[in-house]
């Protein structure tokens, strides 16, 4: 009797082991391999890997923020940091809100020309996408500088990112070990950004779309822009799951993936489905620590972006190149969530390093 007790108690802890994913030990070759690129990403903090020594601070400049939407945290912590940074060189900063309309942004990039700025930043704000504002304070001689946009036009003009490709690959990793390699991925592309299409969606796709990776992963992939990102991205991914019950995966960037998030939970369709995100805002974490569809998501320091920003925008102004600021990256899912802090978890990685003191040495304040 004691005996049958305790195979029927060990079946059924091998049964709830077995319901969070596949047992290491079953995992296949693809699947292992997947999660063994995550390790780093998942269980070692960042280091410093940004510059050694910077130019002297000079003082007294004017620089306007063109941020993308300031209603969204991905768009104003970075704008936020950008400020605080400047003002600590006794600079004057100012915020546009761009509020994700090009054609606002525009309008905010022209009246920063206009009040004669001496340096502007587009955050989030593809160079394209405001052309001729762009080549407005090119003519007149202002410093522009962009941070989020990965590659510009004039390419000229630098760009502080991190690696958006390898954030993307992750991701897709992770939803291969997760998922042992059987993934039916719905994934939701924003055509405003360029770092959407060339950097998060493409190393997810250039990943699940390698055989060698993943033999057994279906993507079925629908665009939408910031026009709609209320309404839009939750009724797809809602469709989506309605039409094909065996979608396992969700796929978009934070404030997609919170809304998606919620909607297919209230709407009960979230039984199963699991969410795939970047960024790591509060929201976001929360829907993780929660279990609300978001499992996982790769992420950056945004405040230590708008930091390397004004690094860059002060050697711009020395007459030096903007250099490269070497930005992390990290992956967080409910098992490493717990290891961010209490402020990071409600307003986002900051990056494992003390990167405020960092520029501040950098910057001779310290």
């Amino acid at each position: 009797m004691r005996r049958g007790l305790a195979g029927l108690l060990m079946c059924a802890a091998a049964a709830l082991f077995c319901a969070g994913g596949a047992r290491a030990e079953d995992l296949s070759p693809q699947a292992q391999a997947a999660k063994d690129s995550l390790q780093a990403l998942m269980n070692e903090k960042a280091t410093w890997h940004g510059p050694t020594s910077a130019p002297k601070p000079v003082t007294g400049k004017r620089v306007a923020v063109i941020a993308c939407c300031q209603a969204a945290e991905g768009s104003s912590r970075p704008a936020n940091a950008i400020a605080e940074a400047g003002k600590l060189l006794g600079w004057t900063v100012d915020i546009f809100d761009g509020k994700g309309d090009p054609a606002e942004q525009s309008k905010a990039f022209n009246a920063a020309i206009d009040a004669k700025y001496d340096a502007i930043a587009l955050d989030f704000v593809d160079t394209p996408v405001v052309a001729d504002a762009v080549k407005r304070a090119l003519d007149a001689k202002i410093q522009l500088i962009t941070l989020g946009d990965m590659k510009n036009t004039p390419d000229t003009i630098p760009d502080v990112s991190h690696d958006y490709v390898g954030t993307g690959r992750a991701i897709a990793n992770y939803m291969i070990w997760k998922s042992n390699g059987k993934i039916n991925a719905f994934l939701l592309k924003n055509t405003d950004l360029y770092e959407i299409e060339h950097g998060q969606y493409l190393g997810t796709n250039e990943v699940l779309s390698d055989p060698s990776k993943c033999p057994d992963c279906k993507m079925t992939v629908k665009p939408w822009t910031f026009a709609v990102i209320d309404t839009q991205p939750a009724a797809l991914a809602a469709a989506a799951v309605q039409a094909d019950p065996s979608t396992n995966w969700v796929w978009c960037f934070d404030a997609c993936m919170s809304r998606v998030s919620r909607s297919l939970k209230a709407a009960g369709l979230g039984e199963n489905v699991r969410g795939a995100g970047f960024d790591c805002n509060g929201e976001n974490n929360q829907l993780i620590r929660d279990g609300v569809i978001q499992v996982v998501c790769a992420c950056d320091p945004r405040e230590w972006e708008g930091y390397a920003l004004i690094d860059n925008l002060n050697r711009m102004f020395n007459g030096q190149p903007a250099v490269a600021q070497n930005i992390p990256i990290r992956l967080f899912d409910k098992d490493n969530i717990n290891q961010l802090t209490d402020y990071e978890f409600n307003h986002g990685w900051q990056g494992d390093y003390d990167f405020k003191t960092a520029y501040k040495k950098l910057w001779g304040l310290m």
